[in-house]
């Protein structure tokens, strides 16, 4: 599976073309510039998927899906987190839920609800590559907010454990900032001291 980052709209969010033998998923697409279709051109758009409803990572999945058709995917919960931004729920053409896993091509991404910076934040992790597109939950250094409405810190925090129980060579595809690995935030990320595996 290759994995082509786009940074999009005014807060420079992370959307992200995901390829693999023919088929595209494209995750957050924040809004719908012209080079997310040139990422997947030629193969054919088989997702739109939402790691969560905040504007920047969401704004661009009605437009493409009006295009091609592609079905909008997201854990139901985000419905509130659309509708408290003042923003109708976009079509959801299938509910995500924890332990869903999407065909794409010959292989396939494994679904992880983790909850805390919204109440349906949800990851994508390509196992077999050892992936995770994390949306706004960890960050290179720094985790997502947890102040925004339907957010909250200690759900948050159960979420990151989750997050270090994944081995230290797993890549994390943030929402916002640079790529990055589990073992490397583990040591430098002051924000998971005392969390999960990070504990010291």
């Amino acid at each position: 599976m290759e994995f082509k980052r786009l940074v999009l709209g005014p807060l420079r969010t992370n959307g992200y073309v995901l390829t693999a033998d023919g088929e595209a998923a494209v995750v957050d697409p924040g809004d719908g510039a012209p080079s997310i279709a040139e990422a997947w051109r030629g193969q054919r758009l088989r997702y739109i998927l939402l790691t969560h409803g905040h504007f920047d990572h969401a704004d661009g999945a009605e437009v493409i899906h009006l295009h091609t058709g592609a079905p909008i995917l997201y854990h139901p919960d985000e419905k509130t987190t659309f509708w408290t931004m003042g923003r109708q729920p976009p079509p959801l053409g299938r509910p995500l839920a924890d332990g869903d896993r999407l065909p794409l091509g010959n292989d396939e991404l494994l679904v992880w609800h983790l909850p805390g910076h919204s109440p349906g934040s949800v990851a994508f992790l390509w196992e077999k590559g050892r992936v995770a597109v994390v949306g706004d939950v960890l960050f290179a250094r720094s985790v997502g907010r947890s102040d925004l409405p339907g957010g909250s810190w200690d759900v948050l925090n159960r979420s990151l454990a989750r997050l270090l129980t994944l081995d230290d060579t797993w890549r994390i595809l943030p929402g916002h900032g640079p790529a990055t690995e589990i073992g490397r935030e583990r040591q430098a990320n002051p924000y998971l001291r005392g969390v999960g595996d990070a504990r010291t």
